[in-house]
């Protein structure tokens, strides 16, 4: 039973890690018995950790077909927006009351760390890569959740994450790196966890839960946005065929 927990767990974190990755594009179906095979896994633990990541809307399951990449709704973003903005803001509270605490200023470090590489990213056009700035991104704001260290906590901000994963900001992988609306959003991103980082040392509830609202609601503002213009481009196209 041990073994074919670790298997399961083996599949569901290389799938996630694709996912995380742009290895998987919107509109394919990806086979299970291929992908079974491919990290040489047997089928059963490999659907058990299709279902785990259907479960938390990372993927669609097609019956008889296989799978593909879950495109969010607006249910599905108006559920993540609240999920993080009470998560986000609670413990960041937490945090800057504990300022300067040596566990408050270890949490803090690692956001600034976080911010840093970011900044790296953003300043090095060779080293730029969306994948890797959003995976900078959450573990930016998973510092603030793994201050308290509440599991249920982390797995319930996580199950909303998939949301603001990189391929619903661009879903061509081969402009990646030429999108000027998203590197632009990049931009504003840096400067917005700045001032949540900045809010936190300041030991002010208020002010910190208002920088925390400001970059969640900007995040969100974001998404719809580049989520609607795809929407036009995929009617426009269909018109035009």
């Amino acid at each position: 039973m041990s073994e074919y927990k670790a298997l399961n767990n083996i599949a569901y974190e290389h799938l996630r890690g694709m996912i995380y990755n742009c290895e998987f594009e919107f509109g394919k179906i990806y086979s299970e018995t291929k992908l079974a095979a491919q990290i040489s896994i047997s089928r059963t633990p490999m659907r058990d950790a299709l279902n785990k990541l259907a479960h938390e809307r990372y993927i669609d399951i097609l019956p008889n077909r296989g799978f593909s990449l879950h495109t969010p709704s607006q249910a599905d973003i108006n559920e993540a927006y609240h999920i993080r903005l009470m998560i986000e803001s609670y413990c960041a509270g937490i945090v800057s009351t504990d300022y300067p605490t040596d566990h408050a200023i270890t949490t803090i470090t690692r956001m600034e760390e976080a911010l840093q590489q970011q900044h790296r990213l953003l300043e090095n056009d060779e080293a730029y890569n969306i994948s890797q700035f959003w995976l900078d991104d959450l573990a930016f704001h998973k510092a603030l959740l793994e201050h308290l260290n509440i599991l249920s906590l982390i797995q319930q901000y996580e199950s909303v994450m998939y949301i603001f994963m990189p391929h619903h900001l661009i879903r061509d992988p081969s402009i990646h790196e030429k999108d000027s609306s998203v590197f632009e959003r990049h931009r504003s991103t840096l400067i917005e966890h700045n001032n949540i980082i900045q809010a936190l040392k300041s030991k002010d509830r208020n002010n910190t839960r208002s920088a925390v609202y400001t970059h969640i609601d900007s995040s969100v503002k974001a998404l719809i946005l580049r989520m609607k213009k795809d929407q036009k481009t995929i009617d426009s196209s269909i018109k035009g065929v």
